[in-house]
């Protein structure tokens, strides 16, 4: 699959992922693929603001963070997402989601 930008890119303050995002999932969960790609699962529908507010509060939950730290910076209305998580690094992120340094960005 082509990818416009690489799926976990480092920033000033932190990370900007790059989220494929499947509302109305049986749980909320997140998928590092083998080609790089993030896919999140989310347990809320794509109404009203309620899958973003899933994915923010599960990320804070899963990364040990501030909700406050992430933000959904582009995508608000679409499945494909980039999120703004201030004070996480790459390594980090992984290693919060289970995985290992892949060298993505």
């Amino acid at each position: 699959m082509y990818r416009l930008r690489p799926p976990i890119a480092t920033t000033q303050d932190g990370i900007l992922i790059t989220v494929h995002v499947v509302p109305d999932a049986s749980k909320t969960g997140i998928l590092v693929e083998r080609d790089g790609g993030i896919t999140m699962h989310v347990n809320a529908p794509p109404l009203k603001g309620k899958a973003n507010r899933e994915i923010v509060r599960w990320l804070s939950k899963k990364l040990g963070t501030s909700s406050s730290r992430i933000r959904i910076v582009a995508g608000l209305t679409s499945n494909l997402k980039a999120i703004a998580i201030t004070g996480m690094n790459e390594n980090g992120f992984l290693e919060a989601m289970g995985q290992k340094q892949t060298g993505l960005s």
